[in-house]
């Protein structure tokens, strides 16, 4: 699981580990990682730590070719979201670099690893996303934070739905399944790079949202629950930004068959690397 350090991904961690799973953490912190090692194994769980930035295809080529054994669940999980347009390792924009190509990526290097289920976590924010297939990267259009947000999102929503189609035209044993965790205050809402409105920040999240345990909820029912692939979870409350999971609908786009293939084009031509289920 990606982004098991803190937030959403460090309580569906702990989870896990209380229900005696053996937990794969892809860290690009190490001494982050090493924490939530430690935190985790005292629910007696095994837990090995790997260095992993999906900022940086290198390193996620590199974290892919040490990896020697199934994984039963992969959780696409970790998520970035940055105050000012910044490009990764590779020139890609960072928000599309880390939430859709990075993750992208290490899901078709791993394949052949895969034995359950693949969950990648959504966002609302999807419902308002638009794909600029001629510039993804923002280098000729103006960035901003929602755009650039609701786009990498959109993304993984059509990723997914093409990931699922290439499963279903083999015998593999591995579904696709999509959550996201509402309104959940985490550090992602400490975006703006000014210390004083972070914390105002969260303090309204702290109002009108939930915590990261709640939130980390629909994620945990992608990953353990009989689910039609392509099931879409998030929270049932007021706007779907508390609650209890329950499924839901994607937007139409996010729903466009077409429009999962130019994005299953663009993460190919992207990042070099492609998927086929008979590796699964």
């Amino acid at each position: 699981m990606t982004g098991a350090t803190n937030g959403i991904g460090l309580e569906v961690a702990r989870e896990a580990a209380r229900a005696g799973a053996r937990l794969v953490l892809p860290v690009r912190d190490a001494e982050r990682g090493q924490a939530a090692a430690e935190d985790l194994r005292h629910f007696g769980a095994e837990v090995r730590v790997g260095q992993l930035d999906l900022a940086d295809l290198a390193s996620v080529r590199a974290f892919a070719a040490g990896l020697d054994e199934p994984v039963d669940v992969l959780v696409n999980n970790a998520g970035a979201v940055t105050p000012r347009r910044r490009e990764t390792t590779d020139g890609f924009e960072m928000i599309l670099g880390t939430n859709f190509l990075g993750p992208f990526a290490l899901t078709n290097l791993i394949a052949e690893h895969l034995r359950g289920r693949v969950v990648i976590v959504g966002s609302g924010a999807h419902q308002g996303g638009q794909v600029d297939a001629a510039d993804p990267h923002f280098r000729h259009r103006r960035w901003s934070i929602a755009a650039a947000y609701a786009q990498s999102k959109l993304c993984d929503m059509l990723w997914a739905r093409a990931l699922q189609c290439r499963l279903t035209a083999q015998p593999a044993t591995v579904d696709v399944q999509l959550a996201h965790p509402g309104w959940a205050v985490t550090n992602i809402q400490n975006a703006t790079g000014v210390p004083v409105l972070d914390r105002a920040v969260t303090g309204v999240c702290r109002l009108i949202g939930q915590s990261a345990a709640d939130g980390a909820l629909p994620i945990l029912e992608a990953a353990v629950t009989g689910l039609p692939p392509l099931t879409y979870l998030g929270p049932d409350g007021f706007r779907q930004w508390r609650g209890q999971p329950e499924p839901q609908q994607t937007s139409a786009l996010a729903r466009d068959d077409a429009a999962a293939e130019a994005i299953w084009d663009l993460g190919v031509r992207e990042t070099g690397t492609d998927f086929s289920a008979a590796d699964v």
